[in-house]
């Protein structure tokens, strides 16, 4: 079996998946805590988790985003057997759950190599978020999560129209732990993306402006280098120029979240 375009989740094979419960779990709910040993292979099948770590005492800090097909319980990259990370529902999710004995039993070859795909693709996603904390700068770390979080909770919301504008269910506090800033950074920084319009602020919330730019943003970093995003003004310049491949004037999406209400 090949890699998987990146990108991309291949759909484990039926034959090893066909009685596996399927779970709902609400916004805000511990999916698998940190320390526990889970009895169950998890994988995300829609929503999208927050990995928490405990620090300094009772200081819980939010380190990264799963979603779709990412493996949270046992023998995921999140620990192995013994899970490092509280896993929690940033958004309603819905789990594929397999019982780890059943699956330790005795691996059919087609569910082994199934299971390294989910695996490899999920430690990758891990460090790609693990890495932008320590590689870029303030602005360059947020404006990633911002990237991360609308790839991750876009799957459930019909992008079709260029000015889709995305309301984040996680607050202004959150995306800063996200990105390693201080909430002060945070509140700077998210300021400097609205006044390009990229983004509103009300309250602890953050809405994304021109959806499709954003989840086009990060594949463009890739490309160009981080040094791309390093300001709000090339950020800027960016995600417009994405845009204008889309034909959309980011107006078009601010002038829908100002004054016809239009979000995800």
């Amino acid at each position: 079996m090949g890699p998987c375009p990146p990108g991309t989740r291949r759909e484990p094979s039926p034959a090893w998946i066909s009685d596996a419960r399927v779970k709902l779990f609400r916004r805000g709910q511990i999916i698998v805590r940190a320390g526990s040993t889970p009895a169950e292979w998890i994988a995300i099948s829609s929503g999208a988790v927050g990995l928490i770590t405990q620090v300094a005492g009772s200081t819980r800090v939010a380190v990264a985003a799963l979603w779709l097909g990412d493996v949270i319980g046992s023998a995921s990259p999140l620990g192995k057997h013994v899970a490092q990370y509280d896993v929690t529902a940033l958004v309603d999710v819905v789990t594929i759950n397999i019982p780890w004995t059943r699956l330790a039993a005795g691996p059919a070859p087609q569910q082994f190599a199934d299971a390294e795909q989910l695996y490899s693709a999920t430690e990758t996603r891990l460090q790609e978020q693990i890495f932008m904390r320590l590689a870029g700068n303030g602005f360059q770390r947020l404006v990633s999560v911002l990237a991360t979080l609308a790839a991750a909770l876009a799957p459930g919301i019909d992008t079709a129209w260029p000015g889709r504008s995305l309301s984040l269910p996680v607050a202004q506090a959150c995306i800063g732990q996200l990105s390693g800033l201080s909430r002060r950074q945070t509140w700077i920084y998210l300021g400097q993306l609205a006044a390009f319009g990229w983004v509103t602020t009300a309250r602890t919330q953050v809405t994304l402006v021109g959806l499709r730019s954003w989840l086009a943003l990060m594949a463009e970093v890739d490309g160009r280098g981080l040094a791309c995003i390093a300001s709000a003004e090339l950020c800027s310049d960016v995600l417009a120029a994405l845009a204008s491949r889309d034909g959309l004037d980011r107006l078009d999406g601010l002038r829908a979240v100002l004054f016809t209400g239009e979000k995800c």
